[in-house]
């Protein structure tokens, strides 16, 4: 067991690495990119908050923007990319933003077009606004460089099966930021009373 955790730790250093982050710790398996991205949207939105996304998105982003939605939960707009200017994606990204936008979540690359999103860009504009980035990766990982840091990513959801060559049934979610709301709880551990 001590060997087996000695190499899921280094498969975390090489990820981390991959991506140029300093964080190997805070790389997390999980079972797919779909799992990833629902454990940042479930995770960290709260009652009241805004959600920006991007008219190319995979249901994987969707489908659970809409169910937060239809719950109460959240309200979430959409930004139109433009496939010829990366200026007028940003600022239709831009003009999306309320004082109540806690999350800008979109895709890297499409998985319908191939388009790619000004994602550096678009994570800048986050910092700018003090707004939480969550990236969806999974086209993209493994294909286009991704440096966390230098982009602004707050959220990193990968499909390793694709770019990386990892089997089917692995996801990878790369959090810089704290993930509050648990999805699942228990566990080993001593003190099982709950406060």
């Amino acid at each position: 067991s001590v060997k087996t955790a000695e190499r899921i730790y280094s498969c975390r250093e090489k990820i981390a690495d991959f991506f140029k982050y300093s964080h190997p710790e805070n790389v997390i398996f999980t079972l797919n990119c779909t799992h990833s991205i629902n454990t940042v949207l479930k995770g960290v939105l709260k009652k009241g908050d805004h959600v920006i996304t991007s008219d190319l998105e995979h249901n994987a982003v969707i489908r659970p923007l809409e169910s937060l939605k239809r719950n109460g939960i959240i309200e979430y707009d959409v930004a139109h990319v433009s496939f010829t200017d990366d200026n007028e994606t940003v600022e239709n990204f831009r003009r999306k933003i309320k004082r109540e936008t806690t999350l800008i979540i979109c895709t890297h690359a499409s998985n319908v077009t191939g388009f790619i999103l000004p994602i550096k860009r678009l994570g800048a504009l986050c910092k700018e606004h003090n707004i939480l980035f969550a990236v969806d990766a999974a086209q993209s990982a493994g294909i286009i460089d991704i440096n966390i840091a230098e982009f602004g990513i707050d959220y990193l959801c990968v499909a390793p099966h694709k770019g990386l060559y990892a089997p089917m049934g692995v996801g990878v979610l790369v959090a810089d930021k704290r993930i509050d709301n648990v999805l699942i709880e228990g566990g080993t551990g001593s003190a099982s009373a709950l406060s």
